[in-house]
């Protein structure tokens, strides 16, 4: 029997129809949603850094450690937590000396994760390894404990996500896993981070103390002088060059005036002009086409102040809609 040179071409035909269908479906539910930690740096991040070496391809996409969801009960195989279920698989890899540590203290802490696209969300959960964990073998289900989770309820998160946590008192090197289940695929996100604990508790704030946990601040809630080796939680009010600035997650080391992780509260109204006329405006830096500004950021474009209604880099302030003029 011989088959004619149209039913041979209808055949490939055929064929790479349904190679093209197998390969939608596989990428349909990786590139829709992206993410990574950056407060306290991921392991996947400080790949991106350069601070970390030999990570393969995560070093160009670590947002991209995306694996089966439902964790723990379904989800990656043990061994291959960190990769996102084999992604990456040089995340996998553990041992003491094997990746660069982020210094942490246990206690309150707030997480924040950076979104490059986001998506329906079930839950944020968040976990870190057992005081006995063995840090040379792979990180598997039985080495962590579950500390902090946040059920979304398929709600969409902004582009920038904080949760406030109290992480279980620890010592040395430990690995916190955070992980983001989305709502409308069967993926989820893993992000591990290797920390470095000082053996210090930081106790989580009381509504209303308004201080930075060392009652320096008293019943007057004034806030005390910034310092570059103190660590801020979310909500912490600070006082730098007159002004006074409020955290808005985590942060250590970074300068109020020139960072996203502060928003300034109040300005002193001796730092306006020479004649005191802009004494009460905001100051603001001006604006950068390279920085990621969040909701409610401040700049300045061509002697006007505008406030980023969302998240935004790149769109210039007079020409671009999440630009607000005040």
């Amino acid at each position: 029997m011989q088959i004619s040179f149209s039913k041979v071409h209808f055949l490939y035909a055929l064929f790479g129809s349904f190679i093209v269908a197998i390969f939608s479906l596989g990428f349909s539910s990786t590139v829709s949603a992206h993410g990574y930690v950056d407060e306290p740096q991921s392991r996947a991040l400080l790949c991106e850094e350069g601070e970390n070496f030999d990570c393969g391809g995560v070093e160009h996409e670590p947002q991209s450690v995306e694996g089966p969801g439902n964790f723990p009960d379904a989800g990656v195989d043990d061994g291959e937590i960190a990769s996102g279920g084999g992604v990456f698989p040089e995340l996998d890899e553990q041992g003491e000396d094997r990746w660069a540590k982020v210094p942490m203290s246990s206690g309150a802490y707030t997480f924040h994760w950076t979104l490059t696209a986001a998506h329906a969300t079930d839950n944020w959960d968040y976990y870190v390894t057992k005081e006995d964990w063995d840090p040379n073998t792979p990180l598997k289900r039985s080495d962590l404990e579950l500390f902090c989770s946040y059920d979304d309820e398929g709600a969409r998160p902004d582009f920038s996500v904080s949760h406030d946590c109290e992480i279980p008192d620890r010592e040395g090197y430990h690995v916190i896993l955070a992980y983001w289940e989305v709502a409308d695929t069967a993926n989820a996100f893993y992000q591990v981070i290797d920390a470095n604990f000082d053996g210090e508790y930081v106790e989580p704030e009381e509504p209303g103390d308004g201080d930075n946990g060392d009652g320096d601040n008293g019943d007057d809630n004034e806030a005390d002088a910034w310092d570059e080796s103190k660590a801020y939680l979310s909500g912490d009010e600070v006082t730098y060059d007159g002004d006074t600035y409020r955290a808005k997650w985590w942060t250590q080391g970074d300068n109020p005036a020139d960072s996203n992780a502060w928003e300034l509260v109040s300005e002193d109204s001796d730092n306006g002009d020479e004649d005191g006329e802009n004494g009460n405006e905001p100051d603001a830096p001006a604006w950068n086409e390279d920085t990621i500004y969040l909701e409610g950021d401040l700049v300045t474009y061509d002697d006007d102040v505008y406030e980023a209604a969302w998240w935004t880099q790149g769109e210039q302030p007079d020409d671009s809609a999440v630009w607000q003029l005040q």
